[in-house]
Order: C-alpha cells, then sequence, then structure tokens
C-alpha cells in the first residue's frame, strides 16, 4: 500500500484546504447567536491571562479537556490531537526535515479547527447541509483520483494511522464550508461587462504567464489601530529577515503564517499571473526562481512569497471534455422531486453504475441524453459561469455534487482536458474567469476575518495561545 502514499496525500490535501482571501458581506452582529452566558472578562486568542468564565458549552459528552470554547461548542484535546497526527503525516511525507516543533504545530491546527468551527456553525444556522450520497461521491472522487477504490482509501489512510471516522467528519465539514463560501462569497461577486472587457485587455501580455508559490500571511486585526498595524509590520520584517538570513521557508510557513495553506509549508501550487493582485504579480515578476519577495501589504495584512517556478507559455485555455445529467426542476414539488432524484443518480454513481448509462435513462436534454450526456470539448464561455466553475474545479474522471441553475440541476462529468491556443474570441471569457478568482481570493480573507472576529473564542489552554513572532 506504500505505493499510494505520496498521492494519497495530495488528494487528501486538496480536499481539505482554501485560497487567498472590500466589501462587508453579513452582517457581523448577527452572524452567530451570542454566548449563552456572557462571560465577566473576554479575552482574545493572543491573551496570556487565563479566563474566568465562558459560555456552556453543548458538546459536553465529548469532554475530556478542553482546549477552546467556540461559540457555544468546544474543542477538546482529543479532537485536536487527532487532527495534528494527520496533519503531521501529511508533513512527514512532504518533508520530515521541516516538522515544527510539536508546541508550535499544535497552536496552528488549534487556529485553522477554530476558523473552520466558526464556518461549520454558520453553514449549520442557514440550514447548509451535506446528505451521504454527496459524501459518498466526494469519498469516491478522492479515490478515484488516487487510482483506488474507496475500501482501498480506508485501509491507506488506517495504514497512515488516520481515523476514518474523523476523516469523514472533516470531509463533511469541508463540504459544508465550501457550500457556505459559495453562498456568502462567490455568488455576492458581480462582474461588469466593462470590468470584464478592461481586465481582458490588460491580461493579454501576461495571459500565458504562470508563478509556482509559497506564501506567508500575517494577518491585521479587524478595524486596526496604527499600534496594531505597526505591530503587525514588525512581525513580518522579522519574518522576512530570517527569510533572507536562509531560515527555510516552508518551515516559518508551517510556524507563523495564517494562511490556510499554512500547514502545507505555504505550498500554494501554480497561480495564473492574473488571478493575482497588481501589486503582487508585478512584485513577482522581478524575481527569480528561489527569490523572496518583499514583504506585501494586503487590506488584511502582509505577505511575503517565495518564487519557486515560472510559467511562460504561449496562452492557451483549458478544454474539459464533458458529459451530464440533466433534471428539470420547476417549482415546488417538482423541484423536491428533481432534488430527490439527483440524490438517488448520486447514490447510482457511487455504486458503480456507469454515467452515460445514467444520463441516457434519467437527462431530460434529449441532446445530450442520446450521446450517453456528452457534450463533447467545452471551451470556457462555453457553459453557465456556474456550471463552468463546477467542471474547470473537477479531476479528470470525477463527477460533480448537483449544481442548481435556475430551473435545472445538473450533474456534470470531467472525462479529459486539454489545452488549446487562446483566440481573440475566448480572451473576454478568459478574463472573466482569472478575474472572478481573483476577486474571490481577495474577498474571502476579508470574510473570513469578519466572521472570525465576530465569533466567540476562548482558548483556555494558556500553551495554545498565539505567541508574538
Amino acid at each position: 500500500m506504500s505505493r499510494y502514499r505520496s498521492t494519497l496525500f495530495l488528494a487528501v490535501i486538496a480536499s481539505s484546504c482554501t485560497a487567498w482571501a472590500a466589501t462587508p458581506f453579513v452582517n457581523r452582529d448577527t452572524l452567530l447567536a451570542a454566548p449563552t452566558t456572557p462571560p465577566s472578562r473576554v479575552f482574545s486568542a493572543r491573551s496570556t491571562v487565563a479566563p474566568q468564565a465562558a459560555p456552556l458549552p453543548q458538546n459536553l459528552d465529548y469532554l475530556d479537556k478542553v482546549v477552546a470554547v467556540v461559540n457555544e461548542q468546544i474543542i477538546t484535546s482529543l479532537q485536536l490531537d487527532e487532527r495534528v497526527s494527520a496533519i503531521k503525516a501529511q508533513l512527514q511525507q512532504q518533508d520530515p526535515k521541516q516538522l515544527p516543533p510539536d508546541d508550535i504545530l499544535r497552536r496552528q491546527v488549534l487556529q485553522q479547527m477554530i476558523l473552520q468551527d466558526i464556518e461549520v456553525q454558520m453553514a449549520k444556522r442557514m440550514d447548509i447541509d451535506v446528505d451521504q450520497a454527496t459524501l459518498d461521491q466526494a469519498v469516491a472522487n478522492i479515490a478515484r483520483s488516487n487510482n483506488l477504490s474507496p475500501d482501498q482509501l480506508r485501509a491507506a489512510l488506517t495504514q497512515q494511522g488516520q481515523s476514518w471516522s474523523a476523516f469523514e467528519r472533516n470531509l463533511r465539514e469541508r463540504i459544508l464550508v465550501d457550500r457556505l463560501q459559495q453562498q456568502e462569497v462567490e455568488a455576492r461577486v458581480h462582474l461588469g461587462k466593462d470590468e470584464i472587457q478592461t481586465f481582458a485587455r490588460q491580461i493579454k501580455q501576461t495571459a500565458g504567464l504562470s508563478f509556482e508559490l509559497q506564501q506567508i500571511f500575517l494577518p491585521l486585526p479587524g478595524d486596526p489601530t496604527p499600534d496594531a498595524v505597526s505591530t503587525v509590520r514588525r512581525d513580518a520584517e522579522q519574518v522576512h529577515e530570517q527569510l533572507v538570513n536562509g531560515a527555510s521557508f516552508t518551515r516559518l510557513a508551517t510556524e507563523v503564517s495564517a494562511a490556510r495553506d499554512a500547514l502545507q509549508g505555504g505550498r500554494l501550487g501554480w497561480v495564473k499571473a492574473a488571478e493575482l493582485p497588481n501589486s503582487v504579480s508585478q512584485t513577482l515578476l522581478k524575481l527569480k526562481p528561489g527569490d523572496i519577495s518583499s514583504i506585501i501589504p494586503s487590506a488584511t495584512g502582509y505577505h511575503i512569497f517565495k518564487l519557486l517556478d515560472v510559467k511562460h507559455q504561449e496562452p492557451s485555455v483549458t478544454e474539459v471534455k464533458a458529459a451530464m445529467i440533466v433534471l428539470h426542476a420547476g417549482k415546488g414539488i417538482q423541484e423536491q422531486e428533481a432534488q430527490s432524484q439527483a440524490k438517488d443518480i448520486e447514490s447510482s454513481l457511487q455504486s458503480g453504475v456507469n454515467f452515460g448509462e445514467l444520463a441516457k435513462r434519467y437527462s431530460q436534454d434529449s441532446a445530450s441524453a442520446a450521446k450517453g450526456g456528452e457534450l463533447g470539448w467545452v471551451a470556457p464561455g462555453g457553459l453557465p459561469d456556474e456550471l463552468e466553475r463546477a467542471l474547470m474545479s473537477l479531476p479528470v474522471g470525477n463527477v460533480s455534487a448537483p449544481v442548481q441553475v435556475g430551473n435545472a440541476i445538473y450533474i456534470l462529468q470531467s472525462q479529459g482536458q486539454r489545452q488549446s491556443a487562446l483566440s481573440d474570441t475566448q480572451l473576454e471569457s478568459v478574463a472573466r474567469m482569472q478575474l472572478f478568482n481573483r476577486t474571490v481570493r481577495e474577498r474571502m480573507e476579508e470574510w473570513q476575518r469578519r466572521i472570525r472576529d465576530g465569533a466567540y473564542v476562548e482558548i483556555l489552554d494558556p500553551d495554545l495561545r498565539i505567541r508574538n513572532t
């Protein structure tokens, strides 16, 4: 089973993490219910004083040692240990020499658990749900991406010392969070035609340019005072000085970065130049692979990048060989019936029924149904935005969760990908996608800070509170 470990690591990471992250999207005061019993004193995550009161948590049945209270929920030491063990297994496969000390790793993992708990609670309050069919399909997609069956995936994770129930729980929560982010951030991004056309003209010269990156992000607090800004800036300068003097970027990212990619050593992977803020892409253009960027300020904090590699290619677009199943949703009972049928189709796919057979049997798009749902090669601009984004994010061979657009529900399958030369007629579609991705990355960071600041958080174990850099 050891031959599966490297690819398994990459797929599991891909299934459980996010991006860069300004306008207010939600009212912070109404995000989450106030604590049931207001504390006599409120302590931040950076506090060095032990809290004297905390709201009564709901999940007391998991009580072993409470390390943090997040609104009306708790995080226990057992839950933290379980997540730390999984992260350590992943980091050891990536680079065993770059593992941070256990105390630092525990603090970093706890911060990510706190943010995820806030998002999961918010999703549940908004009645966002993940049914068993969707979870099973996500497991099947991860298994397929690693050339495994779901049973083999389970065995591989068990061999790595990871709990299957914890893996499923974390995956379910990630799907919940993804749906919340789509609703609260992505759905609120509206791009005007003039804005897209202007952006298309700007990216014409950089459409084939991509950077492979690592990042360290040090956040500002909400509504920061000048002193708070100065403090975070000094922290960033200290980190930058260590990097310039030869400190490991991977290790420092794991230890101090507040981005969700911190526990992967800050690795962002390949990012198109046009999807980065201008201040970042212009800075990176001046660097050589292996160089460390200057400190780059943003609305929410300070970024430091390491340029790993650069690609200068002929401008191209990704085309996807796609298939789809379409169900007419309508309204009321008809919509409920379509949603129920979509779940049945998901279950059939999970049990191994061929996508093409299901498309012929159930799809209500007669033209594609006759061909087993096949659409052929789909280029940017060939589908509505919501479907295009869902399709482009699918690894080859994977199937999407049901996507509702208007009065129809779609289930998509990616059957292949290829790169094609970018034509002038496609430039605007590419610009729309890249500008959307860039805007989402920027707004996601601001949104996550808002909901984190709006939540009640108490870290009860003093050793787990954030230290100054």
